[in-house]
């Protein structure tokens, strides 16, 4: 990223939205799966937030990849992943902070 930024990049928006539709479809199905986990114990509510991410990282990126190919902004792409890089941090915050709350094996919380 820091490379990207100082020397610039071209992103090639075709080619993004291609993995993030293939990434995407991946996702889902994995996040279908783990629904049933959504409210389970920590650790598997977990797995379900960090693929929610995923699909919206994918959405994300497909956006992107739109913008780039129709305007041929280098920078969208770089302005999507630091939005999306805020909120996987407020996501991973709110599950340390549930973890935290969590009971332990013999009944204390963390």
């Amino acid at each position: 990223m820091t490379r990207r930024t100082l020397l610039g990049s071209e992103p090639q928006g075709n080619i993004m939205m291609l993995f993030s539709v293939i990434s995407l479809i991946v996702n889902v199905i994995v996040l279908n799966l783990l629904s049933r986990f959504r409210h389970g114990e920590v650790h598997l509510r977990t797995a379900w937030v960090f693929t929610r991410m995923d699909v919206l990282a994918n959405v994300g990126v497909f956006a992107s990849g739109l913008v780039v190919s129709l305007t041929h902004l280098q920078y969208a792409d770089l302005v999507i992943g630091l939005i999306i890089g805020f909120y996987v941090m407020k996501e991973a915050r709110d599950i340390l902070r549930d973890a935290a709350q969590a009971p332990c094996a013999d009944g204390d919380a963390v």
